[in-house]
């Protein structure tokens, strides 16, 4: 987040800040924190400001939806906690040349909040210093020497970078718009999933430099803008390290029981050596008359089929002793091995369902996993359907990788709904019975292209009453707006709130297309 880009943020996000009470504060990942707000003094309800400390891509927004928090708070959050809760934001100091912003709260005066988007988030008991207005270059850039960014803190990395792409002319012009503050601002896309925002507008030879395809959108709220980039780049972060979290037990688990593999392979290798004894005893036994019943002998020479043999035998026990002890480890190397046999077994089913748990975290049981725009149809960064499931559920992969589970019936619609988080999307046909259709979702900001819609409102229809017809109504909700209803039939629900409906038409063959997706 370049500094002339906070600047417009902070300049939007102050006053709609002031007044609001600090509601709650987590730590849902690594250098990421989450405010939770109520009010303000221009637009009420619940806001999520969230902060990504970062020294190379730091980030500030507002979030419209909540990301999943971890359960146990790290000690600053604690006293965060302590010190903001029920407080509410009643000053701001902006000093957004060093991308810092404090906040004041309520019922204490020397008690400031410090957003630091490089060092993250603290608390202050001294007021900050109300910071000096930044001294700017004349617009004739080409006057400058070359290390004047050392001078002038205005020209930022970001902005240094874009100015190479311009002339002395333009180059001029944007350092004075920027001087003037306001104004739009510029969110970018890539082909590859990359999002960034800038408070001009990038040069197009700048764009032609950087790999993939760009489009440019022009918004005039910094805070909007933000919040579409800060939900990509942070919320799909954070479920990618909560999938990781997940998998890793199972992973730790997959690796012990390979550890315990390697054992029980240079186990057998001693109890093959035991059950081997089984040839020399024999041989022994054949030619024991040789032998007085009192004879102690270190070694005994003895005539094989192939050659004479050499065995060598414990001098405590006599020839006869030893020959009862050869028959007596086999057996047991005999026994051990059967044992083994059956142990390797489990331990393989073990390792082989721990491996597979982990891969269902890594896919995304609880997320879509769903591969970045402009990679949907690249088999190898694809996301396998998960196994595993329960047997009344149907898993599929839709075409732009999102996870789609399907009751098989009434009970596997109980239990799909189970399955969904509450930032779900749950489908099913408008008017009449159908299967019920969850959309799994990384986070509550992540978009569902209308391709994945269509196939999932397809894959409803199918299971339904309009399954004999060329096309269907969808009607769909998130699933936190979905409930069982007590007392009635299996897969009976109660739909609190709607988000619309749309219309499908059957293509007969997409379950087998998604299943061999």
């Amino acid at each position: 987040m370049d500094a002339h880009l906070f600047r417009r943020f902070c300049d939007a996000l102050l006053p709609r800040l002031m007044g609001a009470r600090m509601e709650k504060i987590h730590a849902p990942g690594p250098d990421v924190t989450v405010f939770t707000l109520y009010g303000g003094s221009e637009r009420g309800g619940k806001r999520y400001l969230v902060l990504r400390a970062d020294r190379r891509t730091p980030l500030l927004f507002t979030a419209d939806h909540r990301v999943p928090v971890n359960a146990q708070p790290p000690a600053f959050i604690m006293r965060l906690r302590k010190h903001l809760s029920d407080r509410r934001v009643t000053r701001a100091v902006c000093d957004w040349l060093e991308r810092r912003l404090w906040l004041g709260f309520s019922g204490n005066a020397t008690l400031w909040l410090r957003l630091d988007l490089r060092d993250g988030p603290s608390l202050s008991f001294d007021p900050p210093a109300v910071p000096d207005e930044p001294v700017w270059p004349n617009a004739d850039l080409t006057a400058l020497p070359p290390e004047s960014w050392r001078t002038f803190g205005v020209l930022t990395p970001a902005l240094r970078r874009s100015l190479a792409f311009l002339d002395p002319l333009d180059a001029g012009a944007l350092l004075m718009d920027l001087q003037a503050g306001g104004g739009d601002v510029f969110l970018y896309e890539s082909d590859a999933g990359r999002c960034e925002v800038s408070a001009w507008p990038l040069p197009q030879t700048q764009l032609d430099a950087m790999p993939g395809t760009w489009t440019e959108t022009v918004m005039e709220d910094p805070l909007a803008a933000m919040t579409k980039a800060g939900e990509m780049l942070v919320y799909e972060r954070i479920a990618e390290q909560a999938r990781q979290n997940a998998a890793r037990p199972f992973s730790a688990e997959a690796a012990r029981l390979g550890r315990l593999l390697d054992k029980l392979d240079g186990e057998e290798k001693r109890l093959s050596a035991m059950r081997d004894r089984q040839k020399d005893a024999l041989l022994l036994q054949s030619q024991l008359y040789r032998f007085r019943q009192t004879d102690k002998l270190d070694t005994v020479m003895l005539d094989a089929a192939d050659g004479p043999v050499t065995l060598r035998l414990d001098r405590k026990r006599t020839v006869r002793e030893n020959m009862a002890e050869m028959f007596h480890q086999a057996a047991r190397g005999r026994r051990g091995l059967e044992y083994l046999a059956v142990r390797r077994a489990q331990v393989q089913e073990q390792k082989k369902e721990a491996e597979a748990s982990m891969l269902r975290m890594l896919a995304s049981v609880t997320g879509t996993g769903a591969p970045a725009p402009g990679k949907e149809n690249r088999q190898s960064g694809r996301a396998s359907v998960p196994t595993g499931l329960p047997k009344q559920v149907q898993a599929f992969r839709s075409s732009d990788g999102f996870l789609l589970l399907r009751g098989r019936d009434s009970r596997g619609n109980g239990l799909a709904l189970k399955l969904a988080a509450p930032h779900d999307y749950w489908l099913h046909t408008a008017d009449g019975p159908s299967a019920h259709v969850i959309i799994r979702r990384d986070h509550a900001g992540q978009h569902v292209p209308g391709r994945t819609l269509q196939e999932a409102g397809i894959l409803a229809a199918l299971k339904s009453w309009q399954k004999d017809q060329d096309s269907a109504l969808i009607q769909y909700s998130l699933a936190k707006f979905i409930h069982p209803m007590k007392n009635a039939a299996a897969g009976m629900v109660r739909i609190d709130r709607s988000e619309g409906s749309f219309r499908v038409d059957m293509e007969r063959d997409l379950e087998e297309r998604l299943e061999k997706n």
